[in-house]
């Protein structure tokens, strides 16, 4: 994939980071550290990262190139939303204001070692644009919604069909039509996932095998460590054998990894219960991108809106 490549069906600017070149002390000072450091190859190398200007989206673009690393690439994406014809178009986000959003970004990147191109994308709705775009990376990283579920899904809905570029309203929208994994940073989130707790809430199912091996993957490459959590809802008392056998999968990718929490009650009660409980920098899991009302009751949409830390949402197979 090439990062710079032309826009979805509208004129935008893009520009790449020179890479800096390696001497031979500090390829051998990082291979020293790669032998010593429990991290390994980078899950998400190739990342696009959709940024307003809000702490949250700046927050997002500090981790994604922790997780991307400086062997990994991040795309800025600006949409600016231009509606109407030249000269009397009118953008959500001027382009001078989405080109110094692009800087500042582009500054955090580079402070981390992340090579890292700008693009800015006048086309509308913002959703539209970001999820197109995605759909050619590893991983899209957002900010996360500063509004209630609720208010953030009727927000997030009227600013995509107004072209709105609410990055938080955004993320609302992208919940039922996201093609790749989405990563919703909260303003507050460390910058790095390195020896952080994650939380792995699974429903059990074999579908949600994925999941679990990306999870473990990505704990793997931070150093992190993993706790499951699977309520059991509906359910016999006792732990239902396949997600016994996620667990063991688990302990198999991850050297540190916490007892499972499978307890009863209903999903999102168990799963608030462990994060009080682990004080998790980042939730994994799994959505079935509900839509329309069907989405009031979504799991992952509740965890987006109503976690206090970051969420990774991985989409169906």
């Amino acid at each position: 994939m090439d990062p710079t490549r032309p826009p979805i069906g509208c004129p935008c600017v893009a520009k790449t980071q020179p890479s800096r070149s390696t001497s031979r002390k500090e390829k051998h000072s990082q291979s020293e550290e790669a032998e010593a450091g429990p991290a390994t190859a980078s899950v998400f190398s190739d990342i696009l990262c959709a940024v307003d200007g809000t702490r949250a989206s700046e927050a997002g673009v500090r981790m994604a190139a922790s997780l991307a690393g400086p062997t990994g690439h991040l795309t800025l994406l600006a949409v600016t939303a231009a509606a109407g014809e030249e000269p009397h178009a009118v953008a959500v986000i001027s382009p001078s204001r989405a080109k110094q959003v692009l800087e500042r970004t582009e500054r955090i990147a580079r402070a981390a070692g992340v090579p890292a191109s700008t693009v800015v994308d006048p086309g509308a709705p913002p959703v539209d644009v970001i999820l197109e775009r995605s759909s050619d990376h590893d991983l899209l990283a957002i900010g996360a919604p500063a509004s209630s579920r609720l208010g953030g899904m009727i927000i997030g809905s009227l600013s995509a069909s107004l072209g709105g570029t609410l990055i938080g309203g955004v993320a609302a929208v992208a919940l039922s039509r996201f093609t790749v994994p989405m990563l919703v940073v909260r303003h507050t989130a460390p910058s790095s996932l390195q020896g952080a707790r994650i939380l792995l809430a699974t429903d059990g199912e074999e579908d949600s095998d994925l999941l679990v091996e990306l999870t473990g993957r990505l704990a793997q490459s931070q150093g992190a460590s993993v706790t499951l959590v699977h309520a059991l809802e509906g359910e016999a008392e006792g732990s239902p054998r396949h997600v016994q056998a996620q667990v063991r999968a688990l302990r198999d990718l991850v050297p540190v990894t916490g007892e499972p929490r499978i307890e009863p009650g209903k999903v999102w009660d168990v799963i608030v219960k462990a994060i009080e409980a682990e004080q998790p920098a980042l939730i994994a899991m799994g959505s079935r991108r509900l839509s329309g009302l069907r989405a009031l009751g979504s799991v992952s949409r509740r965890a987006v809106h109503d976690a206090p830390c970051s969420v990774l949402v991985v989409p169906p197979r």
